[in-house]
């Protein structure tokens, strides 16, 4: 007994009442004492602080699923906010919500990892910071990046693309603001997002397949984020569909992302103007293929098909409930020829998991749920790690 750590158990206990509150309706004491495996008196105590401390509320309401009176457990608005900074390839997104998804304050930069200054950063969270109500307590910042989230010196040194300075945004945030400060890579927050807020709130396998300027993914399975030894997502992007192609920045040849990532489709919008006689970039011909374009159309679907590679690659490996489809900096996309290539490539392609019915479905989140996935972050390690 005296290797049991007392104060995580009561902790976890604590975070995984909060999880269920976050991804299931109609949650009630009778419900947590029955699906949780703790007892009830346990299941009492664990409400009662938490509404003591501010998390979350209850209140009498007759459960249609129940059809009987019962009291009902929400998070609480506005007592508690968290600050995620999204830092993308060429943008910077800063924003103030509360621990329920009710966003104070979002601003966004056309600043990337090449410029980081620490003042620009600083002024950023400053202004962030100002716009947190006063009658809420902060509990963390969370700084969500793409690729490798490592504070390690051998990666801050190596100039990785996209890669931004961690340790030097961390140092300040802890100087500056004296607050608790997490990170998470960009594929997994925008899942964790969809597993509280989002699509992925009725499944506890699920897949993100996260596509635009890169080519990531992040998988949720038996109610568990899978993390690489690093805590980096899925790097799906960098799985070669073509031995013999190109080489990638990564090393491998023929990746993925060559052929599907946005900002390696300068080639093939080239060819697409030079065929019809247009001047377009990758954003009008998305745009244009919505308002009906034939040509436009048809350049999309062929982009799609090639998409849908990468989504097979994942249901093969993980075989799960449903594959969610999102997208990084590229809010023009319309992901129905996305999904809609997916299920026949999936559908058609794999043999052992034709009649498993895998949902596709499109994010209804899309870039928010990167900033909500922040909030999951920060909930947990204030749980089971900080408290």
């Amino acid at each position: 007994m005296e290797n049991i750590n007392f104060a995580l158990m009561k902790n976890t206990n604590r975070f995984e009442v909060i999880n269920r509150i976050y991804r299931e309706d109609d949650v009630n004491r009778n419900y947590l004492t029955q699906n949780t495996g703790l007892t009830g008196a346990a299941v009492t105590k664990i409400i009662n602080g938490l509404t003591a401390d501010g998390f979350i509320s209850e209140k009498a309401y007759y459960s249609d699923l129940r059809g009987r009176r019962a009291r009902y457990l929400s998070i609480r608005q506005n007592r508690y906010c968290v600050i995620v900074l999204y830092l993308n390839r060429d943008s910077t997104t800063s924003t103030v919500t509360d621990i329920s998804g009710n966003f104070f304050f979002s601003q966004s930069f056309q600043m990337n990892w090449k410029m980081f200054d620490e003042f620009a950063i600083q002024e950023i969270i400053r202004e962030a910071a100002s716009h947190i109500p006063p009658q809420s307590t902060c509990i963390g910042v969370v700084c969500i990046t793409p690729g490798i989230r490592s504070t390690d010196a051998q990666f801050v040194e190596k100039e990785a693309p996209y890669f931004w300075n961690i340790q030097k945004v961390r140092d300040l945030v802890q100087r500056e603001f004296r607050l608790p400060f997490f990170t998470e890579n960009d594929s997994n927050a925008a899942l964790l997002g969809e597993m509280w807020f989002g699509k992925g709130r009725d499944s506890n396998n699920v897949v993100l397949y996260n596509i635009g300027k890169g080519i990531g993914a992040a998988a949720f399975l038996h109610g568990v984020l899978l993390r690489g030894y690093h805590n980096s997502s899925i790097e799906i992007g960098h799985v070669s569909i073509n031995f013999q192609g190109p080489v990638c920045a990564c090393g491998n040849r023929g990746c993925l992302e060559l052929y599907t990532g946005l900002d390696n489709l300068k080639g093939k919008v080239e060819a697409f103007d030079t065929r019809y006689g247009t001047d377009d970039t990758i954003e009008s011909i998305f745009v244009k293929a919505r308002g009906g374009n034939e040509n436009c159309k048809k350049f999309v679907k062929e982009y799609a098909s090639l998409i849908a590679t990468g989504a097979v690659i994942l249901a093969e490996m993980f075989s799960p409930e449903k594959i969610i489809i999102t997208t990084n900096e590229a809010e023009f996309i319309d992901l129905t020829s996305i999904v809609d290539s997916t299920k026949d490539a999936i559908n058609t392609r794999i043999f052992s998991l034709g009649k498993q019915n895998i949902k596709i479905e499109a994010s209804n989140l899309r870039k928010d749920g990167y900033i909500l996935g922040g909030i999951s972050v920060a909930m947990q390690n204030y749980f089971c790690i900080g408290s």
